[in-house]
């Protein structure tokens, strides 16, 4: 028999979630109130909805802290690219790739290192800075007005206290 259960928060403690009885409550990882699920179903959440306000604009979301660092910061590297945003380097090639083939940025050689592609924003992307942005501050604000300003600050400070304060696994990916 595990030494782990699982269940969902609706099921009474104690109870199997699927009614068939009762499991061992040594230790119970209930899915609703891992930090981990919560995080995640609230990062989903927004991206679904910031997707849907830019989508009109011809960006996708996968797209968008990609022109978000690159507003920052335009030439980086993909390397650089694919560690800030979190991903992967295949799939920031074949996003990259895709923002070429839709116009909104370019690949140059880096001029000291010819074996480095530099990201450049086109004409047409630094010019949709000013319309995005600020849908994505939209999304962020209606979020946060489901808590006080009290909360919402202290939401701030623990998340960015939780990813600055070690592991290896850590990141900024803005949304």
């Amino acid at each position: 028999m595990s030494k782990w259960s699982v269940r969902l928060a609706r099921a009474a403690p104690g109870e199997h979630p699927d009614g068939s009885g009762l499991v061992s409550e040594s230790q119970t990882f209930v899915i609703e109130d891992s930090l981990g699920y919560l995080v995640n179903r609230m990062a989903r959440l927004m991206a679904h909805e910031l997707g849907e306000r830019i989508r009109p604009a011809g960006v996708a979301i996968g797209q968008w802290a990609v022109l978000l660092f690159l507003w920052a910061r335009d030439g980086m590297t993909q390397a650089e690219l694919s560690r800030v945003v979190a991903i992967e380097p295949p799939t920031m090639v074949r996003t990259i790739d895709r923002m070429a083939r839709d116009g909104l940025v370019t690949r140059a050689p880096d001029p000291e290192d010819g074996r480095l592609s530099r990201i450049y924003l086109t004409e047409r992307a630094r010019s949709l800075s000013d319309e995005l942005v600020p849908l994505a501050a939209a999304v962020n604000e209606e979020i946060l007005q489901r808590l006080t300003a009290s909360e919402a600050r202290a939401l701030r400070r623990l998340l960015t206290k939780l990813l600055t304060s070690g592991g290896s696994s850590s990141s900024n990916v803005p949304l």
